[in-house]
């Protein structure tokens, strides 16, 4: 067994590899593989998808901003500022909280959100400190919630919902934004809902972050289990889902109605670098599998996060590709190759080629068959998938181009 001070000593590890999580290391090189990468990938969905893609139903657009309506639920406490706004703490919620915010990114440097699809260059990561402010919050009652987003279902033209859920040490703002960046940077147009569970906000709580997120897999559950039952039959759910939320939202999905498994409610469940053992992830994926059209786990050889969560917990991280997680019914994707970032751990909202990629799996509903910029790969005679360093598509252009 661990010992304390070895703990200790592995978390301050972890915590001291996470504090370099701002720092990005790409060189030109990396830059411009990338956009290429980008440009494959989106010249083969223009083809099929992008003629069809309308103005997101939960955004405006001005020349400067893009303002994104995201819905929310939380079971963090609800606070007031001096000035008598309100916010949520990082304090434990018994009840869920529900609300809509409008969250505004600068357009500087960034394409019209119907061409962003469509892009043959690197335009990095998504709006930096300073161009992604939230303009407002406000709380509404469970009913009013619903009938918003039943409002944004049946504007949207594919009746979908992106519902995201964030890892470790992320604030309530800090969740809601990205959520917003997320739907911005793929693009998304349908309805936009993010679940905040009350992360403590801090590299070195990682611990205490893992006793938060256990407490909050019931109300995860009962909040799955409403939104199924409250929107349309035959709504599109999508739930991409990072890091320690994986723990939250796989332990609650092994909660809900035994029906669900006949009913699929979920079209995709998305788990990006998850932070959860190999053993418990094993344990849990079935029900996920049953519950949903499609799984897929995004996972990278060198997310230091995760390394440094297994020195903490002892075992594997599900989301670590140096050993890759294959089982039956999910589709597991190996980022390495076109992850350039320090961490390697935010890839899902901030790399070009791989949000293309999941704007194909949420979008186009596409298997990993489909996607033909993906190389099939095995691992002691199983299946998985992989972005490849030079995609035949790049290939092709190179030689074309000699």
């Amino acid at each position: 067994m661990k010992t304390p001070l070895l703990r200790s000593g592995a978390c301050f590890c972890l915590c001291a590899c996470l504090c370099l999580s701002c720092a990005t290391m790409k060189s030109k090189m990396d830059l411009v593989y990338t956009g290429k990468v980008t440009g494959a990938l989106s010249q083969q969905l223009v083809d099929s998808y992008a003629e069809s893609l309308k103005d997101p139903v939960a955004a405006q657009q001005t020349d400067e901003y893009t303002n994104w309506k995201v819905l929310y639920a939380t079971n963090r406490s609800q606070e007031r500022n001096p000035e008598g706004k309100i916010g949520y703490a990082n304090e434990f919620d018994r009840s869920l909280q529900y609300g809509a915010s409008e969250v505004q990114i600068s357009r500087k440097n960034h394409s019209d959100l119907k061409s962003k699809v469509i892009q043959t260059i690197w335009q990095g990561s998504p709006a930096p400190d300073g161009q992604v402010e939230i303009n407002s919050l406000s709380a509404v009652p469970e009913v009013n919630f619903f009938e918003e987003l039943n409002t944004l279902i049946a504007k949207s033209p594919q009746k979908d919902v992106l519902l995201f859920v964030h890892g470790f040490n992320v604030n309530f703002p800090s969740a809601v934004q990205r959520a917003a960046q997320i739907a911005n940077e793929l693009p998304f147009n349908g309805a936009v809902v993010c679940y905040s569970w009350p992360s403590q906000g801090g590299v070195e709580k990682y611990l205490l972050d893992g006793q938060v997120a256990q407490a909050s897999v019931e109300p995860m559950a009962q909040f799955l289990e409403t939104m199924v039952k409250s929107v349309p039959q035959g709504t599109k759910i999508n739930i991409v889902v990072h890091s320690m939320g994986n723990r939250v939202v796989m332990r609650a999905m092994n909660r809900l109605p035994d029906n669900f498994a006949e009913t699929k409610p979920f079209q995709n469940v998305v788990l990006a670098a998850p932070d959860v053992g190999v053993s418990e992830f094993r344990k849990l994926a079935p029900a996920i599998i049953e519950q949903s059209g499609r799984v897929t786990l995004y996972s990278g050889s060198g997310d230091v996060a995760l390394v440094a969560s297994e020195a903490v917990n002892q075992e594997r991280r599900a989301g670590d590709s140096r050993e890759p997680l294959i089982m039956e019914g999910v589709e597991t994707i190996d980022v390495s190759a076109v992850d350039t970032s320090f961490m390697s751990h935010s890839y899902y909202g901030s790399n070009r080629a791989v949000l293309s990629d999941l704007f194909a799996v949420l979008k186009q509903n596409s298997s990993a068959t489909q996607r033909k910029w993906l190389v099939s790969r095995e691992f002691q005679g199983h299946q998985y998938w992989a972005f490849d360093k030079e995609p035949p598509e790049i290939r092709k252009v190179r030689s074309a181009s000699l």
